[in-house]
């Protein structure tokens, strides 16, 4: 069942509640043919539940959907708001903090994947208990917005990395952060056989 597309969907599930199709093809910016496969498969799974007001994730489905983003070093998955930052609106911005983060991550390189895989604008930020630090500059999110280091720091625990991403569409904003994830796990097990 797993494909991409069914895990992003079920994210969209979670951030948003229930929802129906037409919303989610609006939404993520994808054929209504794949949404209402992907449904579809997800229902059979077990995984969803769809009535005439939407679909909704089962108690199943936010198992599956929790063992996911664990496997992919994930916490905390949420839209947000970088308009602070960024001093520019993006309709879908979303931030997820990660488990790991080995030495030798290229910060540079990371950003490059979350706008090759649809990012518009990514942030990526490091919460060090006192503040929220943008790695490689000087600059802290409180500069921008203290009530938004805030937000972070109570959602994210002390020394955790966390990626923002947004994009035209949720769809490219979760996209772009999951490419990020996999490559930093990536990243963790080529350490780990060195």
């Amino acid at each position: 069942m797993h494909t991409e597309d069914s895990l992003i969907i079920m994210i969209a599930l979670k951030l948003r509640g229930r929802t129906g199709r037409y919303h989610l093809v609006n939404l993520l910016g994808i054929g209504e043919g794949v949404i209402k496969d992907r449904l579809r498969e997800l229902k059979e799974a077990g995984l969803i539940q769809s009535s005439r007001s939407g679909s909704v994730l089962t108690n199943g489905g936010i198992r599956k959907l929790n063992e996911l983003l664990n496997n992919y070093g994930i916490i905390n998955i949420q839209e947000i708001d970088l308009t602070p930052v960024f001093r520019r609106k993006y309709n879908y911005c979303v931030m997820g903090g990660l488990m790991r983060w080995p030495i030798g991550v290229n910060i540079i390189e990371l950003r490059d994947i979350g706008v090759k895989n649809g990012g518009d604008a990514v942030l990526i930020m490091h919460v060090d208990c006192t503040s929220v630090n943008i790695p490689l500059t000087d600059l802290t999110v409180e500069r921008y917005s203290p009530e938004l280091a805030t937000r972070i720091k109570s959602t994210y625990p002390c020394s955790t990395y966390v990626i923002a991403v947004c994009g035209r569409t949720l769809y490219y904003s979760l996209r772009g952060l999951i490419e990020m994830a996999k490559a930093v796990s990536i990243t963790e097990m080529s350490r780990g056989l060195d």
